[in-house]
């Protein structure tokens, strides 16, 4: 009885709300490019070219693509809010989500979308304009737009023009800087869509052009560092084969200028760059951190000393649902059924990028001869429960010497601040250093001062050597020390 006709009422959305309502989803001006290039993808697109030329307010920017382009009824179609369902079957190539893409990644920037299409020779052509449609209060779709548009299509075979007019969330009226502010926008596009497309522009499969320059693909697992430099986890394939995570260890800093170091942190830095990388039908969705991942019981934070660890894990579009793949192609969770698997790849590749980040690296350390017994300036005990601690061995000759000259109350003195310095050395603190993006790297003793090294080398073999220890055997102990 309750479906009867008498006890159903039709309530249609209200259209000016609801465009408004459209445009605050969360886009950035890179994300909702990128989403307009999903599409283009998706219609087997081979170049895809941004132009921008900047004009105040006025200002325009074109997206146009190669594809196979769209009849009349399609592109209606897609048009439409909601042009396809989240839960349709789609093709694994077909990098669409909600059939929403095109509409929210432009309302969230702009107030006009034109869209001009062409397909088996015929051009076809329709406008969203926000203005229109809050006037009227209706989904009004325009069918013409500018001759001009048109042009640009009529020599080429197929392919799809998309226009952005009114670019209100962009260029602001009141901004005095608004055109370096858009170059800056620009720049950062450049940087998003080397990152996300990374995969399609390596195999030659993509060309994206902005301003005419192509983009260049950023890797962010540095394919072009020798494999010899980098450690890494064989594939593990989890929900029958749906889904592939593989992990890697990225190359101590030392095996990096300054500059390519600084590079292979994204300008994010090392920190935030660590972490899983989700990739979708090989678009790349997010990048870096740890899922809220808690293996242990405590979450996965990012911190420096994991920062060489990157795990790629690659999903097909039919795992959208368990995944909560957000509009705007941006946010992925993964599913409860798989958090512990993810979880222990994860705790082996932050084990192994502590291991490699702990590494001094640069310099081979001194290494002692077979059957010789060295004398350390620092021990290091392991106790209070299981914890490393470091001590200064007051056996040491160069140490016991002094600590022989004093009498006995200056002697305690001594000891004291001996065992001060050992009990507070920040350990932890200068292993995390030693390798963060924007430290130097560790130097070696005296690094700055060759003539300092030459007073204490002699000074720590003479006190050696005051042990009844030959000039030879004390020049090792030395280099022993000092890691010569």
């Amino acid at each position: 009885m309750s479906d009867l006709p008498q006890n159903i009422e039709y309530v249609d959305p209200d259209a000016a709300s609801i465009v408004e309502s459209l445009r605050s989803i969360g886009y950035t001006m890179e994300t909702a490019i990128a989403d307009l290039i999903d599409n283009s993808i998706t219609a087997e697109a081979k170049t895809i070219s941004i132009d921008s030329p900047f004009d105040g307010a006025s200002t325009k920017i074109f997206i146009l693509d190669d594809g196979k382009g769209m009849d009349e009824n399609t592109l209606v179609k897609a048009m439409r809010l909601g042009s396809s369902s989240a839960s349709q079957k789609r093709s694994p190539k077909d990098l669409g989500r909600f059939g929403l893409g095109l509409k929210t990644a432009t309302f969230s920037q702009c107030k006009k979308l034109s869209v001009i299409t062409k397909h088996n020779g015929i051009i076809s052509t329709r406008c969203w304009d926000l203005d229109k449609i809050i006037e009227t209060n209706s989904w009004c779709l325009l069918k013409y737009v500018d001759d001009e548009y048109i042009k640009q299509l009529q020599n080429m075979e197929s392919g799809t023009l998309v226009v952005w007019e009114k670019l209100d969330r962009i260029i602001s009226e009141k901004d005095s800087k608004a055109e370096s502010n858009f170059n800056n926008k620009k720049s950062i596009l450049r940087r998003h869509l080397s990152l996300t497309f990374h995969r399609f522009i390596e195999r030659g499969s993509l060309t994206i052009k902005i301003g005419g320059q192509p983009v260049d693909p950023w890797n962010p697992f540095l394919p072009h560092k020798s494999s010899s430099l980098k450690k890494e986890l064989p594939p593990v394939e989890l929900n029958g084969g749906k889904v592939v995570v593989k992990g890697w260890v990225m190359p101590h800093r030392n095996y990096f200028t300054e500059q390519e170091y600084k590079d292979a942190g994204f300008r994010r830095g090392w920190t935030v760059m660590q972490g899983f990388y989700i990739y979708r039908g090989d678009r790349l969705l997010t990048a870096g951190g740890w899922l809220g991942l808690k293996p242990d019981g405590t979450a996965m934070l990012q911190e420096h000393h994991y920062d060489l660890g990157r795990i790629s894990v690659d999903i097909t579009n039919d795992e959208d649902f368990d995944w909560d793949i957000d509009i705007k192609k941006s946010k992925a969770t993964p599913p409860d059924y798989l958090r512990y698997d993810l979880g222990q790849v994860a705790k082996r590749i932050r084990k192994m990028a502590y291991d490699t980040y702990s590494y001094r690296g640069n310099k081979k350390p001194y290494s002692p001869k077979k059957g010789k017994d060295y004398i350390p300036l620092w021990n290091t005990v392991q106790e209070r429960n299981g914890k490393l601690f470091y001590s200064l061995n007051n056996n040491y000759p160069f140490v016991k010497d002094l600590l022989e000259s004093l009498d006995a109350e200056n002697a305690a003195k001594l000891k004291r601040l001996l065992k001060l310095i050992a009990e507070t050395i920040p350990a932890e603190s200068i292993g995390f250093e030693a390798s963060k993006s924007d430290s130097k790297r560790m130097s070696s003793p005296y690094e700055d001062s060759e003539s300092e090294l030459k007073d204490i080398r002699e000074r720590l073999i003479e006190s050696f050597m005051n042990r009844g220890m030959s000039r030879e055997d004390a020049e090792e102990q030395v280099e022993f020390t000092l890691n010569l």
